[in-house]
């Protein structure tokens, strides 16, 4: 996918569309680093493009939680993994063997 086509995937996850360009395209380069710093790849494979669409929601998601792993304002408490668990299977899976 080109990267326009990566930043309407992503528009199409958040529930405020509205968002700058700017911001969302740098949260996908930030997924697809990560993607690259997991697997031992360079560029993420076109199998894993989705996936990273995902990680930029969650990165997305997180925004404003930077250093926290658990918030609580009252009653309310959110908590974060570090990688939601099937996301970080999918990812895992396309891991290059290094000798």
């Amino acid at each position: 996918m080109t990267s326009q086509q990566l930043l309407t995937a992503l528009k199409m996850h958040l529930p405020d569309a509205e968002q700058e360009d700017t911001l969302l395209l740098t949260l996908l380069d930030d997924a697809a680093a990560l993607i690259c710093a997991l697997t031992w790849r360079t560029a993420v494979p076109d199998a894993l493009q989705n996936a990273q669409v995902r990680l930029a929601v969650v990165l997305y998601n997180r925004l404003g939680m930077e250093g926290e792993r658990e918030h609580a304002e009252g009653d309310v408490r959110r908590t974060a993994d570090d990688l939601p668990e099937g996301l970080k299977r999918e990812i895992f899976s396309y891991r290059r063997a290094v000798t």
